[in-house]
């Protein structure tokens, strides 16, 4: 028997060397990503969207249990009404802003504290997502000099500050704040 015929040598069953390192990142210019990079940045871009289309919702509305009405509204309502304005600063990507709205917004106390003794308002911060906000909530911004979010102003039908609440603390200091801006608004 011919030693070719039988068995086959160890030279001819392996690849030549430029096959085998062919199909290796370290042959060509061209590299695997691993898919779980493609689903966590696909991930990303479908949260952003989604915020970015969440945070153009009208600031009028429900928001939990409380009843918004939008700025540009705000203080003929509160002279009409004889209540105060409380304006609600808020941006969609600030985390304490969605703990007030879950928290805050959704007690039942709070919520009926804010709807008959207040004008709620929520003010949308949108720099961030769209580069610069509206003018009328940039007006509003200068004109209570918020730079913190969520950030609460009472004030009077004339506009006038009576209280402010930055930050969230949680619902009894919200309560807190709440009922000071009520005394003065009563005392003024």
């Amino acid at each position: 028997m011919d030693r070719s015929e039988g068995s086959a040598s160890p030279l001819a069953a392996s690849p030549p060397a430029s096959a085998a390192s062919a199909g290796s990142p370290a042959a060509g210019s061209q590299s695997r990503i691993p898919p779980a990079i493609f689903w966590v940045l696909g991930a990303a871009i479908l949260l952003r969207v989604a915020t970015g289309i969440l945070a153009r919702t009208s600031s009028e509305g429900q928001v939990g249990l409380v009843r918004f009405v939008p700025p540009q509204e705000a203080e003929v309502l509160a002279r009409k009404s004889s209540k105060p304005a409380l304006y609600d600063f808020t941006a969609a990507w600030c985390v304490p802003c969605h703990r007030l709205d879950s928290e805050g917004w959704s007690d039942r106390r709070i919520a009926s504290v804010v709807n008959g003794q207040f004008v709620a308002v929520r003010v949308i911060d949108r720099e961030r997502e769209d580069g610069k906000n509206p003018p009328a909530i940039e007006a509003l911004q200068k004109r209570y000099s918020v730079s913190a979010f969520p950030t609460l102003i009472a004030a009077d039908a004339s506009g006038r500050e009576l209280a402010r609440m930055e930050g969230y603390g949680g619902t009894e200091a919200l309560a807190r704040f709440l009922e000071d801006a009520r005394r003065k608004a009563a005392a003024k």
